[in-house]
């Protein structure tokens, strides 16, 4: 896209979420270390971002705040952030771009120091996941018994891989749509998705340039491939959860909620019977301690609420039902929460 064709009338709204947040990086993980640099945006298609020393202005590219979601571009925001503290809280003005300096901010305050926002899977994590690909592909099968079995399997494999795996690194995601209320069928995915998956979740704020205003999404944070898997199940539970409602719903978007919301809830009920069989197993998966640290490197202020779930009304009982017969299976290519790839696939 030729750079006179952004809609230039929007950028006053994305330069104020742009300071807006910078200031509050700089306050919540940088304890207010850094004094304001100058924000501009620039014709610059090979280059997401820039910092400027000798004019103390931070850089973002049109077609980076015009064309990628908001996770992307704070990300990017945070990455010359991470340089601007290299050089006026650490002093590392002699060191190349992405010298120790830079590399041990990034570190420390949980910030990609690639700047790309889009994980990468490698290693153990991409051998497992393309044999994990193959179980799935026969958890679509027509045999009821042969799919489940296939889909049991998967989920056993990832949860040993993870039990006896070192993690090489973290990474995180935003899935779904940004929204200004987020439905209790949302919290419910969410919920069984840092149950069962691997992933710790967290709800953040996002800008939302035609409200001129912020939403809320979801972030998924882990391994690689552990967010690579989680952001899949989460676009596989609502296109399904949307069939299923197409095929035998009726009604408007509060009782299509309802139903979704049963649809999480029982597809949540499967996945825990499947893990009273693996803790039977003597597998039992308590969490890792260290992407709890990432995600608290990445937000410095988080809270934990607690949200009611409404049952016992007409579609939650009849998404319920749905939801435990659900088979897990092949990942979506393309979904809610935009284009995704076949595991074990690059970008």
């Amino acid at each position: 896209m030729a750079p006179d064709a952004y809609p230039r009338h929007l950028e006053a709204r994305y330069l104020r979420a742009i300071q807006s947040e910078w200031h509050r990086v700089n306050l919540q993980q940088l304890r207010g270390a850094l004094r304001p640099p100058a924000f501009e945006l620039v014709d610059s298609e090979a280059r997401l971002g820039g910092w400027h020393l000798p004019t103390r202005t931070i850089s973002l590219g049109r077609s980076l705040v015009h064309r990628q979601p908001w996770g992307v571009v704070v990300e990017v925001l945070r990455h010359e952030i991470a340089h601007q503290f290299a050089h006026e809280v650490l002093g590392a003005v002699d060191e190349s771009a992405h010298g120790e300096a830079f590399r041990q901010t990034c570190k420390r305050f949980g910030i990609d120091d690639a700047a790309t926002g889009m994980p990468a899977t490698t290693g153990p994590e991409n051998r497992l996941h393309r044999r994990v690909e193959k179980l799935l592909a026969l958890a679509s099968s027509d045999n009821r018994n042969a799919a489940e079995a296939a889909a049991a399997e998967a989920r056993r494999m990832m949860l040993v891989h993870n039990l006896s795996t070192p993690p090489s690194g973290y990474t995180f995601r935003h899935v779904g749509t940004p929204t200004s209320r987020v439905p209790q069928y949302w919290r419910q995915l969410a919920s069984l998705l840092g149950k069962h998956f691997f992933v710790e979740v967290i709800w953040v704020p996002v800008f939302i340039v035609s409200r001129d205003g912020y939403g809320t999404v979801l972030e998924l944070c882990g391994t690689p491939g552990n967010v690579e898997m989680a952001a899949w199940v989460h676009d596989w539970l609502l296109i399904t959860a949307k069939r299923l409602w197409d095929e035998s719903g009726s009604g408007g978007a509060a009782a299509r909620a309802r139903f979704f919301a049963g649809v999480m809830r029982g597809f949540h009920e499967r996945l825990e019977a499947g893990q009273k069989k693996t803790t039977a197993e003597g597998l039992v998966w308590v969490g890792d301690p260290e992407v709890r640290r990432f995600l608290g490197r990445r937000h410095a202020a988080t809270r934990t609420i607690n949200y009611a779930v409404r049952t016992g009304n007409e579609e939650f009982n009849a998404g319920r039902e749905k939801g435990r017969e659900l088979v897990l299976n092949r990942p979506v290519t393309e979904g809610p929460g935009g284009p995704t790839r076949l595991i074990g696939k690059g970008p």
